[in-house]
């Protein structure tokens, strides 16, 4: 059995040229699994279709931008020069023709304002959507392997063309928000939702230099409104100079601002005069989880087995229940006596007494760097325990997710990679689109003609 597959093309003057696209042989079936195409054969006729489709359109926008804008005259062609279109179904080699200037025009000193048009880049927009988004969520080389094994693409889009596409859409972004101003949202007719609740957190990849630095630091956050939806927002903070537009943005694209709004951190300062110096009306509240965690480390210090050898019984109960008491009076909404209670822990663990245990020596400096924190965020120390059972929020599980989401699994846990500040940081930019499913919505901004190609392909009866 053959099969001739014949490419008709109608240039809209009813005239109609039939193009051979190849031919498929098959012998007899034996194994119902070897029905239709092989994955080859769909590659070669899928390179074939699109290099007639790309020729003819480039041949026929050719002969329309031959004519000159003012006389309607047509041009004559200089000379030619070769480039080669990139795109998801094949690389397609064209002479692109260059056009000599129209009489109606010699003489015509140019206009200062005009400025020389930019270089024509070659490669489909739908090419570098799919890129970036597959190389947001995979590795590079991943992300090239996969096209190639199920898509026609050339052979120069390997892992370092992938990487320099992502982080070029990144680097779009990233210049999109360096000259954006925020603006309260404009009137809209259907309703928009009301943010509730911002949280921030930070997280740690390996620089890709070891002279440099282990590690950096990567902010991460989650904009969360009153009808579930999120936004994303991520930043390398040693390179971002927009991290306050971009905590903006976030949140007035995201929907209307409350009263109530809720800022939700792990209490590190750094954050904290971020909080304050884009978000100042909002209400900040210490993470839970981040608290009770270093009250946790320091219970089981002095709870330890260590430190009922060293310390007489006496001591030893009433420095745990010291602890415990602390713990009880941050949930119950007392900081004040809370820190209170700290400080003559500290001086408790000080005496003389005391002193050359080596338990004691490490629960006081741990005692001592937990009051250092409580007396850093004193103001952002609720009644934990109302609002827990008044079902509000307390903790930043939320953002912890955001950081495993956008950080851990590109970029740290998941795929063990050393990266440079910069390159993290423009990726972050691809990601967070990726996550929020708004990367196509950039493309459509950026390209009005990209979404032209999501028309449904009419087959005929």
């Amino acid at each position: 059995m053959k099969f001739d597959l014949i490419l008709a093309v109608d240039d809209g003057d009813g005239h109609v040229i039939n193009i051979s696209l190849g031919q498929v042989a098959r012998p007899e079936v034996s194994d119902m699994a070897t029905l239709g195409l092989s994955l080859a054969e769909s590659k070669q006729l899928l390179a074939q279709l699109q290099h007639e489709v790309v020729v003819r359109q480039f041949e026929a926008t050719t002969q329309q931008r031959r004519h000159c804008e003012h006389c309607g005259k047509k041009r004559a062609i200089k000379d030619f020069h070769g480039a080669r279109f990139r795109s998801l179904f094949g690389d397609v080699d064209l002479r692109v023709p260059r056009l000599r200037k129209c009489q109606c025009a010699v003489g015509e000193p140019a206009p200062a304002s005009v400025k020389p048009a930019s270089r024509q880049r070659w490669v489909a927009p739908e090419l570098e959507y799919v890129q970036s988004e597959l190389a947001a969520t995979l590795p590079y080389a991943r992300s090239a392997e996969i096209l190639h094994k199920l898509l026609p693409i050339g052979v120069g889009n390997g892992a370092t063309t992938v990487r320099a596409r992502t982080l070029r859409v990144g680097q779009r972004l990233e210049s999109e928000l360096a000259t954006a101003t925020v603006k309260p949202p404009g009137r809209r007719r259907a309703p928009r939702p009301r943010v509730t609740t911002v949280g921030l957190d930070g997280g740690y990849v390996r620089h890709c230099d070891s002279d440099e630095a282990h590690s950096f630091e990567i902010i991460a956050g989650r904009v969360m409104a009153d009808d579930g939806s999120q936004r994303s927002v991520g930043f390398v903070r040693t390179v971002d100079q927009h991290s306050r537009t971009r905590v903006q943005q976030a949140v007035a694209e995201h929907g209307k601002t409350t009263d109530g709004l809720l800022v939700l951190t792990d209490g590190d300062s750094r954050l904290r005069y971020l909080q304050l110096s884009v978000l100042p009306e909002a209400t900040h509240v210490l993470d839970w989880y981040h608290l009770t965690r270093r009250l946790t480390v320091l219970s089981n210090v002095v709870r330890s087995r260590e430190a009922a050898q060293q310390l007489p019984s006496r001591e030893h109960a009433r420095i745990s229940n010291w602890v415990d008491s602390i713990k009880w009076r941050l949930w119950h909404g007392r900081p004040v006596t809370a820190i209170a209670r700290l400080d003559g822990l500290v001086n408790l663990l000080g005496r003389p007494s005391l002193a050359g245990r080596t338990v004691v020596a490490r629960a006081r400096k741990l005692a001592a760097g937990l009051r250092q924190y409580l007396e850093n965020n004193a103001e952002s120390l609720p009644d934990y325990g109302r609002r827990y059972r008044a079902g509000e929020r307390i903790s930043t599980a939320f953002v912890e997710s955001a950081v495993n989401q956008i950080i851990d699994k590109r970029m740290s846990k998941s795929q063990q990679m050393r990266w440079s500040p910069q390159s993290a940081h423009l990726m972050l930019q691809v990601r967070i689109r990726v996550i929020d499913d708004r990367l196509r919505q950039d493309f459509e901004r950026w390209y009005p003609g990209f979404a032209a190609n999501d028309a449904t392909l009419r087959i005929s009866a």
